[in-house]
């Protein structure tokens, strides 16, 4: 099985600046298993920048409201050091330290620990600003289909 049948890849939004707040668009976690966000952040000058997961009932953002259930984080504070991820503790945000590195943060999200009860099913990045024009970051989904297959419904104008 190739990857695109069994993961879908979608980029929560393009290399930019965190001289000011970064929101992504909403995925939504349909027939999804799990699901990875990955933040890929580029610190030129050291600022201890939060990512934050939010939820919505669609994806135009309806009813959005910050996940309440904790997921697995894991962290790379230096990734010109060496690949390694660290596990933290599970949360539905990090912040990352206050270094002039270059850093990588994922977030595994099991699409239940969404608020399902009251139909939230799509998921989005929120990055604070760093108020540094010269500090970056890019974002990706990462989703684990339910059925395999070339999957060419969109997850983000479902």
């Amino acid at each position: 099985m190739s990857l695109i049948e069994k993961y879908k890849l979608i980029q929560a939004f393009e290399p930019k600046t965190t001289n000011a707040a970064i929101i992504s668009n909403y995925v939504t976690l349909k027939n999804v298993i799990t699901a990875a966000v990955v933040i890929n952040l580029a610190q030129a000058v050291a600022h201890s920048t939060q990512i934050s997961l939010y939820q919505s009932q669609d994806v135009e953002g309806t009813g959005a409201k910050p996940l309440a259930c904790d997921v697995p984080i894991l962290v790379n504070e230096d990734i010109s050091a060496n690949d390694i991820l660290a596990r933290q503790a599970d949360g539905v945000s990090y912040t990352v330290a206050n270094t002039a590195k270059n850093k990588q943060v994922v977030f595994y999200i099991d699409p239940a620990k969404l608020d399902v009860n009251n139909g939230f099913c799509c998921l989005n990045i929120r990055i604070g600003a760093s108020t540094q024009a010269t500090n970056f970051a890019s974002g990706e989904f990462i989703l684990e289909n339910k059925y395999a297959g070339d999957e060419t419904l969109s997850s983000v104008n479902n």
